[in-house]
């Protein structure tokens, strides 16, 4: 088991090496993988690549909402106030793409920066909070 997460660790280690790596071949700045990931960078990948990026968004926060659910549950049971520590962001997710598919979400990707396209150099996780997730909570109010 310990040999199976070192090994887990590695390759994550390589993997994220190997990003920073190609944004900067690309000409993007190295750093934050996520300021990377930009509209330039956007527009370049194939569908299948901007979809298995969100299911990985995705998945991070549903392991995330299961872990908070069992640390609630657990804190309820000894008689303590439960803590709940989902980001607003992915309560925001989950709030405004409850019935959206990530091709629907691709597409409205795709649709914005081809709206601005002297935006190009906008992480794309700007635009999905701030152009996709917020104005959906604010329209269900």
């Amino acid at each position: 088991m310990k040999k199976s997460v070192l090994s887990l660790g590695l390759a994550l280690v390589l993997a994220l090496a190997g990003i920073s790596v190609q944004a900067a071949e690309k000409g993007h700045p190295q750093g934050n993988p996520v300021d990377q990931f930009t509209g330039k960078v956007w527009v370049e990948t194939s569908e299948s690549n901007k979809t298995a990026y969100l299911f990985g968004v995705e998945s991070a926060i549903t392991v995330e909402y299961f872990v908070n659910t069992q640390i609630t549950e657990k804190a309820a049971k000894a008689g303590k106030r439960p803590v709940y520590c989902v980001s607003p962001f992915e309560r925001g997710w989950m709030k405004a793409f409850k019935n959206v598919s990530r091709a629907e979400i691709v597409k409205m990707v795709d649709n914005w920066y081809k709206a601005n396209p002297q935006n190009l150099d906008r992480p794309v996780m700007s635009v999905i909070w701030y152009e996709l997730i917020m104005p959906r909570l604010a329209a269900a109010k």
